[in-house]
């Protein structure tokens, strides 16, 4: 968890993904192999399938002329305003320029990780994926 190859291209940070934290079979993230991601993310994310990135080869969306497209303010306003755990893909892709993404990647563990266990919070409900304590307000 917590790697550079986590960090999708929009920039969310795939390690606090609910199908990401899961024992059984976890999501590899957005930049790993379809098998075990979710459909969604797999076969219908525009951000993924976007033939411009594909094409230019843009590791993060900020690279495209483009940026920000619908796709990626979707996104955005999605992990800002629904979940449990703030997370802000356009904020961590302008941290990473800033930072530089092993900077990036500590500070994300440190915040991003359970105070009592040190496992990672689920963004989308909260909760630490090792002992179960909720973080946030749960989602609903």
């Amino acid at each position: 968890m917590f790697t550079a190859d986590m960090i999708a291209p929009c920039g969310l940070d795939c390690s606090l993904c609910s199908r990401a934290l899961q024992k059984d079979r976890p999501c590899p993230g957005c930049n790993g192999p379809d098998e075990n991601k979710p459909e969604f993310c797999a076969k219908r994310c525009g951000i993924i399938l976007c033939e411009k990135r594909k094409q230019k080869g843009y590791r993060f969306c900020d690279e495209c002329p483009d940026f920000p497209c619908t796709d990626v303010m979707e996104k955005e306003n999605r992990y800002t305003t629904r979940y449990p755990i703030y997370e802000s893909p356009l904020q961590n892709i302008r941290d990473i320029r800033k930072m530089g993404m092993e900077a990036f990647l500590t500070r994300e563990r440190e915040q991003m990780s359970c105070r009592e266990c040190g496992s990672p919070v689920c963004v989308h409900d909260g909760i630490c994926s090792g002992c179960g304590k909720q973080y946030g307000k749960p989602a609903g």
